[in-house]
């Protein structure tokens, strides 16, 4: 019996992690309660103390992709009694996620797959570790129209050149309405909502957490198409892998130890998300992220987070970004990444 006890606490040890198994295609379901008592009352790693310490920052998008890691940010469970971590919020602006990028000023950063992409081709040293964010975007309109009564009317979108201008004209394409409508582009997703908040506009593309926050303000807001769906059922696989998790090659090369127990708790955090968003959005707003708790809440439903490491997604990913090559080189940086911008821990 005292062999067993050994031989158990040697596995806690060297996980650093609470028996969690691996999922092969989607998050192992686990109850809220579960997923807390694992994170909070794991073991510090026994053998942490053979390594030297480190020091990492976390950068999230201060949006609704913040839920995927604000059980993390509420808890910080340890990663070993050698590594510290803080996790900061950032306003969405790429310019100073670009910034992230190249200063190197934070070892972990949550970005746009596609903005990896374009870095990677600067020479950035991050590799693409995982996954998180599915996709949330989403046409709107006061009216209960079909896809078929879309041709002539005018569609007032945001940030042209980017992921959601992509989605919608593949979809516009395919539809044969490409040349049909009339698309008025916006700077951002706040933007669109406030225009059809205050009636300027009945057709719209939106994202979370714009989506909810209309729900709640405006009664005729119905959703005409659900552009996650519409590309499932186009190429299959999850969606398309809109926001990823990047780690800076340091850490990766000289700190190999923290990755793999960091990844778990960033899977269990997205699984928090998704089983207890009430709680989950509780923590948001007291970690300091910009979004409602009565919205956030609404906002996961509609948000398809996931975790799929790189090498669980890699094919995905490279579907969508051959896709946004196809539809404008500038959207991966001219060209295509190379095998070294996945990690993929072989």
């Amino acid at each position: 019996m005292k062999n067993i006890w050994i031989i158990f606490m040697l596995i806690v040890g060297l996980t650093g992690c609470a028996n969690e198994e691996k999922p092969n295609e989607s998050p192992k379901v686990i109850s809220p309660k579960v997923v807390k008592e694992e994170i909070v009352e794991q073991e510090v790693p026994k053998i942490s103390s053979q390594f030297d310490p480190v020091s990492f920052t976390i950068l999230v998008p201060n949006e609704a992709t913040a839920m995927s890691l604000a059980h993390l940010a509420a808890i910080k469970p340890s990663l070993g009694n050698h590594v510290s971590y803080e996790i900061q919020p950032y306003i969405k602006e790429s310019n100073e996620l670009v910034s992230a990028f190249t200063s190197e000023t934070a070892e972990v950063i949550m970005a746009p797959t596609n903005l990896g992409a374009i870095v990677y081709q600067e020479q950035v040293p991050y590799q693409l570790v995982a996954t998180l964010g599915w996709g949330s975007l989403y046409l709107i309109s006061d009216e209960n129209l079909t896809i078929d009564e879309l041709a002539g009317r005018k569609i007032t979108a945001f940030e042209e050149g980017s992921t959601s201008d992509f989605v919608l004209q593949m979809f516009l394409k395919e539809k044969g309405l490409l040349n049909q409508v009339e698309i008025e582009y916006l700077s951002s997703a706040s933007d669109v909502q406030a225009r059809y908040e205050a009636g300027e506009t009945n057709l719209a593309v939106i994202s979370e957490p714009s989506l909810s926050t209309l729900n709640k303000k405006v009664e005729a807001t119905n959703v005409i198409v659900d552009f996650q769906k519409v590309y499932r059922e186009w190429y299959g696989g999850t969606s398309y892998p809109q926001a990823s998790l990047f780690i800076h090659k340091n850490l990766i090369e000289n700190h190999q130890e923290v990755i793999e127990p960091l990844l778990a708790q960033i899977e269990a955090s997205i699984e928090f998300a998704n089983e207890s968003p009430d709680e989950m959005a509780a923590e948001l707003v007291k970690m300091g992220f910009d979004l409602p708790q009565h919205i956030a809440r609404d906002v996961v439903f509609n948000s398809n987070l996931m975790f799929k490491t790189a090498e669980e997604a890699k094919e995905e990913i490279e579907l969508y970004l051959q896709k946004l090559y196809e539809f404008d080189v500038n959207t991966v940086g001219g060209s295509l990444p190379n095998e070294d911008f996945y990690y993929l821990n072989k």
